[in-house]
C-alpha cells in the first residue's frame, strides 16, 4: 500500500513539473526578457507574517492558514480550526488584506479544507489625461480572489493537496477601463523525509488559463484614423516552487529550522531563497530570510508570538521586506485557534 502511495506521490510530483510553462523553465540568464509577459502580478505577494519573515521560504514548512496561499498540501500540518488575518501595506500606499479560515475534518479521508479571500485596492486616484492638472474624475485599482483548498495526509510522511480560486482583476471599470476575471489552480505536495525533521515540498501555483481583459479600446493611427481593437491576452503568473526545510539543532527550550527555496516564475529569472528560525518554548520566535538574486525584495525579517489560553490558541506574526528603492514594506498576521 505504502509503495503504491508512493508511487503515486512520485506520479503527482512529475505531473507538477510536467505542467509548469515551458517559460518557467527557460534559461535563468535571459530571464529579465520575460518581465511584463503576465497579468495578475498581485498574486506574486507574499502572504503572512511568518511566511514573508522567512524571506518567503515557507512552502517546506507551511504550518499556519497561509499555507493555502503557498503550498495546499500543508493545511494537513494543521489539526485545529482557525480564523486568520493578515495586512500587508504594500508600496504607493497600497493596502492588500487576507483571511483565511481551516476546517479540519479527519472523518473524511483524513482530509483539512480551506477558503481564503485575498482583496488588493488603491486609494481614490484622480484622471489626468491631457489635463496635468487633473479632470475632477477618480477611478480606484482593484484586485481580488476567493478560493478553497483541501489536502489528504496519504500517510505519516506524505500530504497532497489541491486548490482553485477565483480572481478578478478591476484597471478602473468606473472610467471605462477593462477588468478581467478569470481562475487559476493550486497544487502542492508536502513529503516529512524522516531525517532531522526533513520536509521536501513541490507546488505549482497560479495554473490556469489567459488572461484577456473584456472590452475594446481605440486605436488612433498615425494617420489619424480610429481603429477598435481588442485587448491581447497574457499568460497568468504559473510559479514552480522546490523546498526543503530541516530542524538543525533542539536543545532544551530552543529549536533552530532553516529552510531553502528556489522558484521559477514564468516571467523572470529563477530566484533562491534561504531562511532560518529560532523558536523558545513554542512560543517565541525570531525569524530571517534572504532571496538570493533579488533584485528588490532581497531581505525579510520579523517575530512571531504563539499563546494558548482557556483552550483558545493565538498567534501574531509580523514581518518586514527591507527594498533596495521602496523603503520598508510591513506585514502583520494574526491566528485564533478553536
Amino acid at each position: 500500500m505504502n509503495s503504491r502511495i508512493q508511487t503515486a506521490a512520485l506520479a503527482v510530483t512529475l505531473l507538477m513539473i510536467g505542467l509548469a510553462p515551458g517559460r518557467a523553465f527557460a534559461q535563468s540568464d535571459f530571464g529579465e526578457e520575460r518581465v511584463g509577459t503576465n497579468m495578475g502580478s498581485f498574486l506574486k505577494i507574499g502572504i503572512g507574517g511568518k511566511a514573508v519573515a522567512l524571506g518567503e521560504a515557507f512552502i517546506a514548512v507551511a504550518d499556519d492558514p497561509s499555507t493555502i496561499f503557498w503550498n495546499p498540501a500543508g493545511l494537513s500540518n494543521l489539526s485545529e480550526r482557525e480564523i486568520y488575518f493578515s495586512h500587508t501595506a504594500w508600496v504607493a500606499d497600497i493596502d492588500y488584506e487576507y483571511v483565511a479560515y481551516v476546517q479540519p475534518t479527519p472523518q473524511f479521508m483524513n482530509t483539512t479544507v480551506g477558503f481564503h479571500i485575498g482583496t488588493l485596492r488603491t486609494d481614490l486616484l484622480e484622471t489626468t489625461e491631457e489635463q496635468p492638472t487633473g479632470t475632477g474624475r477618480g477611478f480606484t485599482y482593484s484586485d481580488l480572489f476567493v478560493g478553497v483548498a483541501a489536502s489528504r495526509q496519504f500517510t505519516n510522511k506524505l500530504a497532497i493537496g489541491f486548490g482553485v480560486k477565483y480572481i478578478r482583476e478591476d484597471h478602473g471599470g468606473s472610467i471605462g477601463a477593462p477588468s478581467v476575471d478569470t481562475w487559476s489552480a493550486d497544487f502542492g505536495t508536502f513529503y516529512r523525509l524522516g531525517v532531522r525533521n526533513a520536509i521536501f515540498s513541490v507546488t505549482l501555483t497560479n495554473f490556469g488559463p489567459d488572461w484577456k481583459p473584456d472590452g475594446t479600446f481605440t486605436e488612433v493611427t498615425s494617420a489619424g484614423f480610429e481603429i477598435e481593437r481588442e485587448y491581447e491576452s497574457f499568460s497568468t503568473p504559473t510559479s514552480f516552487k522546490a523546498g526543503l526545510s530541516s530542524i538543525l539543532w533542539q536543545q532544551h527550550d530552543f529549536k533552530h529550522l532553516a529552510t531553502v527555496e528556489m522558484n521559477r516564475p514564468p516571467d523572470n529569472a529563477e530566484t533562491y531563497r534561504v531562511a532560518t528560525e529560532l523558536t523558545y518554548m513554542e512560543m517565541l520566535a525570531l525569524r530571517t530570510g534572504y532571496n538570493l538574486n533579488a533584485d528588490e525584495l532581497k531581505w525579510s525579517g520579523g517575530l512571531g508570538v504563539i499563546l494558548r489560553t482557556g483552550g483558545i490558541g493565538q498567534r501574531v506574526d509580523y514581518a518586514f521586506t527591507q527594498t533596495e528603492h521602496l523603503g520598508r514594506i510591513d506585514r502583520i498576521s494574526a491566528g485564533i485557534r478553536f
